[in-house]
């Protein structure tokens, strides 16, 4: 599933309570927050070169996914732990990455 798959009631027309197109899409159970925090991860991951806004993603992925895992308001079965271990991990390694690349840079 992507994160902007549309879902139209059982007519095939739109309109209905279940229908989310990309211009009114947020993420509504656990299992796309935690791509979403895979993906934000990833991004921290790639621009662990940037001074600080790795570090800044990477946090916020590791936010996200933990948000993904422990919050009562998101609806639906918790993502596998396979998903969430990739998540938090992405995460960290963006922060560690980034701080690494910091020090050697400012050393």
């Amino acid at each position: 599933m992507t994160l902007t798959a549309d879902r139209n009631n059982a007519e095939g027309t739109p309109g209905g309570p279940e229908d989310r197109r990309w211009w009114n899409r947020r993420a509504f159970d656990r299992r796309e927050n935690t791509d979403s925090a895979l993906m934000i991860g990833a991004l921290s991951i790639v621009c662990f070169w940037t001074p600080g806004f790795g570090v800044a993603l990477g946090i916020l992925a590791l936010g996200a996914a933990l948000w993904a895992d422990r919050s009562p308001i998101l609806s639906g079965p918790p993502a596998s732990r396979t998903d969430a271990a990739l998540a938090y991990g992405a995460g960290a390694l963006g922060i560690i990455l980034g701080i690494g690349f910091l020090t050697m840079v400012l050393w």
